[in-house]
């Protein structure tokens, strides 16, 4: 029943045989692999002396941690005798079945003189059929999910050498090169893949990054109670009223993924993420009940800073500026709950974008009492007190990375996002980050910069000068950024050792070395500014000299036996190897694998971990929060500080608490290098880009 159509593909090469699609109403059973106790993904059906005469496979989205990634074909491996037909069910969403051939626009990975086969993107309930005659060994992909690797063989006949058995990592990548290494080993075939592979690779890392970002967000913004609901003045009060109700209209979800949400709109600088009662991480409705997560509140700082709040909404502007548009990844019944989230942190980060105008009796908290735009640095809503008067640059550095992106999404310009107005109110964003970055300018020349702190605040103030400098709301305001970027390379070329090193850093180097390769790389994405050249020696020296390879964590010094590192650090660290991955093109992949297997997992840099990253066969896991510690169990965040000890080869947790600007930041480096959990995400932080994505 239903529609059959031939495609042209099948017509290149008739020795090739046919390919047909059906539309069905049930799922093609699936024969039982013969390849052991492989995971779906990995798991194989035949073998070399149990070829099959027919093969059905499931195209699926799988529920947890099941198998090798969420999206995978099942089984990954077919081994099947020439001629027969092999058949694919659709599951769960959309998906394709599309060998890696040049005609696909792919690299060649079939046997040669077999044609391509594309089935198009086919909707869920459909069936794809194509019947194989040249032997040999044929690699293939589904295109809306390659890049979370879901990827698949099928052997014919024998494997024949060929293009197939090569090691995908010579003309592949990420989660794709890595499943079709891991499927080769699997079926006992080719060259195999890169040690990465052996183990916690990639993808497991970027997978890992991108929960653990997203757990530090959500538990800040909607669970903890670290935090206060503004507004705390009638103008607030109307434009909360007004956000709310639009947020509710847009949304297609009449409930956001989070039961009983906080909505902690102004984080507190600190807090004690023990939990006060038995945490509720997955109720009836599959929710987690933000009520039952809350932290001790005796324990916070009850007060505000422009990084706490800058950092963590940053986080959600990220989070907003890539949902929109990758509804179609995500399974069935999930995309409007994760709509519904999206919204909801927009309607967060419009009125968060108001506190900074205004002074703290008017419409903000943050700005000095005259309402000019230098920040506070501590202000305590419950008592209306600025603790903190002073203008610090870190604090002015955060607030711009923040409003520079706010303000990249509400201009329309990221991935064709349609600003639901009003939930971003546009040309006030506009406003307040001209106004910002003017200020900052005006306040912090270069020479104070380091009376004050550190070449680390050189790179983070330059970063978020290049971010700026695609925002300005006029060519004036660009060339001001411009010019003052340039001053702030100069400065940090003035503390360069000559060997990459940059000197007067950090306490941890390669914190220092990582958020300044980051700040050079962003701001030579502004014309006028040409600062790759001294980025590149930075970034060897935190690769050669910094990694230790035995350890698979960066050194803080090239002498140290302990090596000491923060959130913060850890942060810095990421922020430079993601913009050497991604700008420099420096293939840092096997490295941060390691680094954060280690570092987040066996460190313990993470703390725990929710149910729908945990993988218990994993080398080394971490525990859910009710066994996190403590009488009820912690939340899924990161700890502020952790040690290695060269000599003894152990690791520690020396700080447990919670510094929100901290994590917060290294949550936002966590999602630009995990790249969503996939290779659907091309943005990767970079200032001013807004590719579209598959």
């Amino acid at each position: 029943m239903g529609l059959t159509a031939s495609f042209a593909g099948c017509a290149a090469n008739e020795d090739e045989g046919t390919e047909t699609t059906t539309e069905t109403a049930t799922a093609t059973p699936t024969p039982t692999a013969t390849g052991g106790s492989q995971p779906p993904g990995a798991d194989v059906l035949g073998g070399p002396n149990d070829l099959q005469s027919e093969a059905s496979i499931r195209a699926a989205v799988l529920d947890g941690d099941q198998g090798a990634g969420k999206f995978v074909f099942t089984p990954a491996v077919v081994w099947v005798e020439s001629g027969t037909t092999v058949s694919w069910s659709i599951e769960g969403m959309a998906h394709s079945v599309t060998a890696y051939h040049e005609d696909n626009d792919k690299p060649h990975r079939v046997p040669e003189g077999a044609s391509a086969f594309d089935s198009g993107t086919l909707e869920a309930g459909t069936t794809f059929e194509h019947t194989f005659e040249t032997p040999g060994v044929y690699n293939y992909y589904c295109t809306p999910h390659e890049g979370l690797g879901m990827v698949g063989l099928v052997v014919v006949d024998a494997p024949q050498g060929g293009p197939g058995t090569t090691d995908p990592a010579e003309d592949l990548s990420g989660a794709a090169a890595e499943h079709l290494s891991m499927q080769l080993d699997a079926a006992g075939i080719g060259e195999g893949g890169s040690e990465a592979t052996a183990g916690y690779a990639w993808s497991d890392a970027t997978w890992d990054s991108y929960w653990y970002s997203l757990y530090n967000m959500s538990t800040n913004i909607a669970m903890s109670g670290n935090g206060v609901l503004f507004p705390h003045n009638e103008e607030q009060q109307q434009a909360f009223d007004k956000r709310v109700p639009a947020m509710l209209k847009h949304a297609d979800a009449d409930k956001p993924p989070v039961k009983k949400p906080n909505l902690n709109m102004a984080p507190f600088t600190t807090g004690d993420p023990n939990f006060t009662q038995n945490p509720v991480l997955q109720g009836e409705d599959g929710r987690p009940d933000a009520s039952t997560l809350k932290w001790d509140l005796s324990k916070s700082s009850k007060v505000v800073s422009p990084a706490s709040v800058a950092w963590t909404h940053l986080k959600g502007v990220t989070w907003a500026k890539n949902f929109q548009t990758h509804f179609d990844t995500l399974p069935p019944g999930i995309a409007a709950k994760f709509r519904a989230q999206m919204l909801t942190t927009l309607a967060q980060i419009g009125v968060n974008a108001t506190l900074i105008a205004g002074g703290p009796n008017e419409n903000g908290a943050l700005t000095q009492a005259d309402g000019s735009f230098p920040l506070v640095s501590g202000f305590k809503p419950g008592t209306g007190e600025v603790v903190d008067g002073e203008s610090r640059p870190n604090q002015h550095a955060a607030m711009l990375w923040y409003l520079s992106n706010l303000n990249s999404l509400a201009q329309n310009g990221w991935f064709g996002y349609v600003n639901p107005e009003p939930l971003v109110p546009a040309k006030k964003i506009q406003a307040l980050t001209d106004g910002m970055a003017k200020a900052t300018m005006q306040t912090f020349d270069p020479e104070t910069i380091l009376s004050t702190g550190t070449t680390r605040d050189l790179g983070v103030m330059l970063g978020g000068v290049g971010w700026y400098g695609t925002q300005a709301g006029s060519a004036e305001m660009r060339q001001s950024a411009v010019e003052y970027a340039n001053a702030l390379a100069s400065a940090i070329e003035n503390n360069h050792a000559g060997n990459g090193r940059i000197e007067n850093g950090a306490e941890n180097d390669a914190a220092t070395q990582g958020v300044v390769a980051q700040g050079l790389l962003w701001a030579d994405q502004l014309s006028g500014v040409d600062t790759q050249e001294l980025a590149t020696p930075v970034v060897g020296y935190l690769l050669d000299e910094l990694w230790d390879a035995d350890a698979g964590t960066f050194a803080s010094s090239p002498d140290a036996t302990t090596y000491h590192i923060t959130s913060r650090d850890a942060g810095d660290t990421t922020g430079g190897l993601n913009a050497a991955d991604v700008l420099l093109d420096v293939d840092v992949q096997e490295t941060y694998a390691r680094y954060f297997n280690q570092t987040f997992n066996r460190g313990r840099l993470q703390r725990a971990e929710r149910p729908q990253s945990r993988d218990t066969n994993a080398e080394h896991t971490l525990p859910l929060p009710p066994a996190a510690g403590g009488e009820f169990g912690q939340a899924a965040v990161y700890n502020d500080a952790v040690e290695y000890d060269t000599e003894s080869d152990a690791w520690a947790v020396v700080d447990d608490g919670f510094t929100t600007a901290n994590a917060l930041y290294l949550a936002n480096q966590d999602i630009w290098i995990s790249q969503w959990g996939g290779d659907f995400y091309r943005g990767r932080g970079v200032p001013g880009q807004a590719e579209t994505p598959p």
